[in-house]
């Protein structure tokens, strides 16, 4: 694989049991655990691209914190809807929330369905799960499962009876149920079940768990193929995804006009604020200008106080009042008069040192790094383009039965190595994938003769390694 692998050991698991939980001396170890799954998450987040799912990936915390309830005891990793998506369905999903139920709970990922890995001490699992806090979802799946014909009652087709199938359509070893209780086989999944199984969550306030969970021992001994096992089990689980969660393409509660509602109502909320606001400041700069009118006029009056009195010349001492010109010049025209101060022109600022010139920085194009090597082109439909598959030629002429090496053509298994367990005869056959087994058409499998693209899952004892020699003194 050309993305970063997760490669678990008995050390990752020893990192999250119930006496190192509580503690942040154990944060290192887990921190490891966190950064290996978020890099071997971005592959998933690759192949639920090209069928057309945007998700964002988040990790839970791998210290105590408030977040997990001051107990590290498992990592998640979360597969979940975008920021645009979630900012969208939050403003709705909070008008309904009190200040003590954000405190209690202040995560975030118990208010929408998520696809998601989970690391804990005893095993590791791939789900998808959606809480009873998640209620555009909830009602989302609760509108799909209750969706009857109007003239017979019947389960509608593309609603109740599309998820059942969705669901038989996994593999034997995915379950469901709620999160801590019974589980069932998805391959016995019924609408009532379903039903049944949600109703619980909601009475126990746990989430609905749909997914694949593998021992701790069975991970370890096989984690040399438990990465891609896991990566193409989240991909399983898409089409389960993609009819519960809800999104403006699979609106079955008519979510869409309360939420055009909503937005009209907070833009008339800003324009009613900014009309405010506008009034606020306009009465703001009416106040401004009458207090500089009024320390204008009061600075004036200063002025006018501090000038000092004319003193009296010989001109003046002794002049007769009667003297018509005596406040006139040569030629009877007027004296000019001193100008007070504040009158005349105001002498010009000092002008302000100009600033230094900055250097532009230009910065050198980044050499996309290694890590982030391009995968293997696919088509529209989801299948690898045939320049990019690498591997033995089908049998011309061959025939498929029990035990035969076959080469998955399309879906969430495609381009995989199995092994034919069974055939139905119903033109099926189920076919052991490493550590998963499904049914499979046969115009989906191609018989391989090549038998040197993966050996068969025989034994994980790795065969020793001969001493090496030492050398002669």
């Amino acid at each position: 694989m050309s993305h970063p692998s997760l490669h678990l050991t008995a050390r990752d698991f020893d990192a999250y049991a119930a006496e190192k939980a509580t503690s942040k001396a154990y944060s290192r170890p887990r921190l490891e655990v966190k950064q290996r799954a978020l890099a071997w998450a971005r592959g998933v987040v690759a192949r639920l691209a090209e069928l057309g799912i945007s998700v964002d990936v988040h990790g839970s915390d791998e210290h105590p914190s408030i977040r997990n309830k001051h107990r590290a005891d498992c990592q998640w990793v979360f597969f979940w809807r975008d920021q645009a998506a979630r900012d969208e369905l939050d403003r709705l999903l909070d008008r309904g929330r009190s200040i003590s139920d954000a405190i209690d709970d202040p995560s975030p990922f118990t208010r929408h369905a998520f696809l998601a890995l989970r690391i804990s001490e005893s095993e590791v699992q791939v789900c998808f799960a959606v809480h009873p806090d998640a209620k555009v979802d909830v009602d989302n799946l609760r509108a799909r499962l209750s969706a009857t014909e109007e003239a017979t009652g019947a389960p509608a087709s593309p609603l109740s009876a599309e998820l059942t199938s969705a669901l038989h359509a996994l593999p034997e070893q995915f379950s469901f149920g709620a999160a801590g209780g019974d589980r069932v086989a998805c391959s016995a999944a019924t609408p009532d079940a379903i039903a049944e199984m949600l109703r619980r969550a909601a009475d126990g306030q746990v989430p609905l768990w749909i997914g694949w969970a593998v021992p701790r021992e069975t991970a370890v001994e096989h984690a040399d193929i438990l990465d891609e096992q896991l990566e193409d089990a989240l991909v399983a689980l898409a089409p389960i995804y993609r009819l519960v969660a809800w999104s403006r393409e699979n609106d079955r509660i008519a979510l869409d006009r309360k939420l055009e509602g909503i937005e009209q109502e907070r833009a008339r909320a800003h324009a009613e604020i900014e009309a405010e606001n506008e009034r606020w400041r306009s009465e703001q700069a009416r106040a401004r200008e009458r207090s500089m009118e009024q320390a204008r006029a009061r600075g004036d009056e200063r002025v006018e106080a501090a000038l000092p009195a004319r003193r009296p010349t010989l001109a003046t001492l002794f002049k007769s009042p009667n003297n018509a010109g005596a406040g006139a010049g040569r030629g009877g025209e007027p004296r000019p008069s001193l100008k007070r101060v504040g009158e005349g022109v105001t002498p010009a600022r000092r002008a302000p040192q100009g600033e230094a010139e900055q250097q532009a920085k230009v910065e050198a194009p980044q050499k996309p790094s290694a890590d982030h090597a391009p995968r293997a082109q696919r088509g529209p439909s989801g299948e690898p383009d045939a320049a990019a598959k690498v591997g033995p030629d089908p049998a011309k002429g061959g025939v498929l039965e029990k035990g035969s090496r076959v080469r998955v053509r399309r879906g969430p298994f495609g381009d995989k190595i199995g092994v034919v367990s069974e055939l139905d005869g119903r033109g099926g056959a189920r076919v052991l994938l490493g550590l998963l087994s499904t049914r499979l058409e046969l115009d989906d499998l191609e018989l391989v003769v090549d038998g040197r693209d993966r050996p068969a899952l025989s034994t994980s004892h790795r065969k020793p390694l001969a001493p090496t020699p030492r050398k002669a003194r």
